[in-house]
């Protein structure tokens, strides 16, 4: 997914659509991969993949914060993202006993790290 500038937050009742549809989209598929994995089952289920692009303020940030549901990208009045930004979402199963810990991002150009904190991420990208 490319981001070439810094998004500004479309009107809230937008931005409140996405994000509820990936409220309730999210669950069900992680769902079917814990059933997947539960049977033995290498199959995943292959979701489509999905280029942002457009003009600097243009909200190309706030789709990607809408699918993810979390805020981790740098906001500002400038050009905050000067990059292309290839983000991908990884399921994995949480022992059923861990509540805390269990999303995190990670950077290619720094392997094996893993950031817990969102606000981390949002300065990594910077």
């Amino acid at each position: 997914m490319g981001d070439f500038g810094e998004a500004e937050k479309p009107a809230p009742s937008s931005n409140a659509a996405v994000g509820s549809i990936g409220q309730s989209v999210i669950p069900i598929v992680n769902k079917l991969q814990d059933i997947f994995s539960q049977l033995g089952s290498s199959s995943t289920i292959e979701l489509p993949q999905v280029s942002v692009v457009g003009s600097q303020s243009s909200g190309k940030s706030s789709v990607l914060e809408a699918l993810v549901g979390r805020d981790f990208l740098p906001r500002g009045t400038d050009i905050c993202t000067r990059r292309p930004l290839v983000l991908q979402l990884v399921h994995t199963p949480r022992p059923a006993k861990q509540t805390e810990g269990s999303e995190w991002g990670e950077f290619l150009h720094l392997p094996g790290k893993r950031f817990f904190d969102f606000s981390a991420i949002r300065r990594e990208i910077q």
